[in-house]
């Protein structure tokens, strides 16, 4: 299914220990700012469509920082950081150019997004912009956005000066679902598996359809990675690329009853704290910048999304005196990797907070090998679905428990010092990754010193959770209203252009 991802893996490094959010707009906050959710209010949920709420405008963003150090900067995919005023679109927060959608998701082929939890309306949300100039993309109608995307990538390679350094920000749609009125916008199904037919026939070999359409969403993203490769390498870039690939967070193994998508071995899904959830799949790519022995391999240090905004100023600057005077006012919670990852040093990072909710209640921390999770209900994990319980069984790590297809639960401890409704789970994660062996009963004092770090980490960087209500004004279908998805409110007089 993955000729291009699997041959990319395996010329750069795995990242086995690498973390992201939970879910879509946190992770990209991670990668924009450098700064983690709950430094800037985006911790809880992602940012809906009709939500007047975004990256706050006073985060330096990684396209910004870029252009300081002379690269030209282009995105082409998904936001999904805020737009309802023209200054939190991307095209305002450093990229020279922006083709993609704002909003977390959308049909794969008429590019429209309906509104979440706002009323009976969808409309188009594919937008070409530049700083100055924004023209919303109303004629591609039919185009599978994978390609869609792969073509401006291309596009923009092609059309590249190579004196100047170049940074490109593709998140594409896939594989992400799609989102569609089906069967009425007041109820929108938000996870539709979409490709073109040509790829859904090359998996005929898988019986399920719903995993069969998904294979075909992954050949399609496989393909149009491969045809930006290429790209680079005709037009002579390849060599002096760094190429990044990573998710946002984990599948939503749960949906079609598990048969489509899985996060096997990890526990958990999209939108927990299980590792499941938060524990991503990445990898590296930069001929010529790699150790010899780290090329092929696996990079077991621990990193957070975070990281990726201070290693690409180290990277881009070329300077670490440079790069650290650039980057000391961010007050980043990310941590320059590169020389953990390329050449195998010791991380900088000792520690990853996954996550403080006021919301949701809901909090975890890594500190070293051990992991404390706190108000997260118990899930189950969900294997591959041509595993048998026997061949689950033989490919777990631990192996003394059965999985079955429909996966196992297992009963939380309480801790009565944190509140009676608390629920506690310690695990070692280096020894334990499929989180099978709670500790919190048998390591209470390790329970408390991690409670009280994510105590100490809550009152140093967390600042109140913005989760607004959806704003009625947001309707892209309102009277002398263009129909189209974009900003609905005026800049404020510091940001208008």
């Amino acid at each position: 299914v993955t000729p291009t991802l699997s041959r990319l893996a395996d010329e750069g490094v795995v990242l086995h220990n690498y973390y992201v959010s939970p879910i879509c707009t946190p992770t990209r906050n991670c990668l924009m700012s450098g700064r983690h959710p709950v430094q800037t209010g985006l911790q809880h949920g992602v940012i809906r469509d009709s939500v007047p709420n975004g990256l706050p405008l006073n985060e330096t963003t990684i396209a910004q920082m870029l252009k300081k150090l002379g690269y030209s900067t282009h995105m082409i995919g998904k936001w999904h950081l805020g737009f309802y005023k023209p200054a939190y679109t991307p095209q305002r927060r450093g990229f020279d150019t922006y083709y993609g959608y704002y909003t977390g998701n959308e049909e794969f082929w008429n590019h429209t997004s309906p509104c979440w939890s706002c009323g009976n309306y969808t409309a188009v949300d594919l937008h070409r912009a530049t700083p100055t100039s924004e023209m919303p993309a109303t004629d591609k109608a039919g185009i599978y956005s994978t390609n869609l995307f792969s073509d401006e990538a291309v596009s923009v390679i092609q059309g590249h000066d190579v004196s100047t350094p170049m940074f490109l920000y593709l998140p594409f749609e896939a594989v992400h679902g799609a989102a569609s009125c089906d069967p009425d916008c007041y109820h929108p199904a938000g996870d539709l598996l979409q490709a073109p037919d040509f790829y859904i026939n090359q998996q005929s070999h898988i019986k399920d359809m719903n995993r069969r359409t998904f294979a075909g969403m992954v050949a399609a993203l496989d393909d149009a990675v491969r045809n930006i490769t290429e790209t680079l390498k005709d037009k002579g870039m390849w060599e002096n690329t760094v190429f990044v690939f990573t998710t946002d967070n984990g599948a939503p193994a749960s949906h079609f009853n598990g048969a489509a998508m899985n996060n096997w071995p990890f526990r958990g899904t999209k939108g927990t704290l299980w590792e499941g959830g938060v524990h991503g799949a990445a990898f590296v790519t930069a001929p010529g910048r790699l150790a010899e022995s780290r090329i092929g391999g696996l990079s077991n240090q621990l990193m957070h999304a975070t990281d990726w905004f201070p290693t690409f100023v180290h990277l881009a600057s070329g300077n670490a005196s440079h790069a650290d005077e650039l980057l000391q006012d961010l007050n980043l919670y990310g941590v320059n990797a590169w020389q953990s990852i390329a050449e195998g040093f010791p991380s900088n990072r000792q520690q990853i907070l996954h996550n403080i909710d006021p919301i949701g209640s809901t909090s975890a921390i890594r500190v070293g090998d051990m992991k404390l999770m706190i108000g997260m209900g118990p899930a189950k994990w969900w294997p591959p679905a041509n595993f048998t319980a026997a061949t689950a069984a033989a490919s777990m790590s631990s192996g003394h428990d059965l999985v079955t297809a429909n996966g196992i639960l297992t009963s939380p401890n309480r801790l009565s010092g944190l509140g009676a409704s608390s629920t506690v789970y310690l695990f070692n994660i280096t020894a334990d990754p499929e989180e099978r062996n709670d500790l919190s009963s048998t390591l209470p004092e390790m329970v408390k010193e991690l409670t009280q770090v994510l105590h100490e980490t809550e009152s140093k960087m967390v600042v109140p959770c913005r989760y607004p209500d959806p704003d009625d004004k947001a309707n892209p279908t309102l009277p002398g209203r263009s129909g189209v998805w974009e900003p609905w409110l005026p800049d404020d007089p510091e940001y208008a252009l």
